[in-house]
């Protein structure tokens, strides 16, 4: 866990142009598998935009146990996985983040 004890939120937004979904999301699939087979891997949530016409169409968004478990993953096995040509099509926004505030729905 991190410092604070909490698990790590990773978040990494994707450009997927129209028509182009079910082929990201293939290719996403592999790499998350492999994902959760990794040390420190605690959970993912994939989200995508109900708007046809938005800059990122998907984010993702994962919790690591630790920034050293996050790292680990993203090792060469990794990058092989992502250097592929059909990768470099769809633009990602990466980031390790920390909660500075959350609250929930009370209604």
């Amino acid at each position: 866990m991190s410092q604070s004890g909490k698990p790590v939120p990773y978040i990494n937004c994707f450009e997927v142009p129209a028509g182009r979904e079910a082929e990201f999301l293939k290719m996403f699939e592999e790499v998350n598998a492999y994902m959760r087979s990794r040390r420190g891997y605690v959970s993912h949530r994939l989200h995508r935009s109900l708007a046809a016409d938005a800059r990122y169409r998907f984010v993702n968004y994962v919790l690591w146990e630790s920034v050293e478990d996050f790292r680990a993953a993203h090792g060469e096995e990794f990058r092989k996985m992502v250097g592929r040509p059909g990768w470099r099509e769809f633009k990602a926004t990466p980031g390790l983040y920390e909660v500075v505030d959350e609250g929930g729905y009370s209604g």
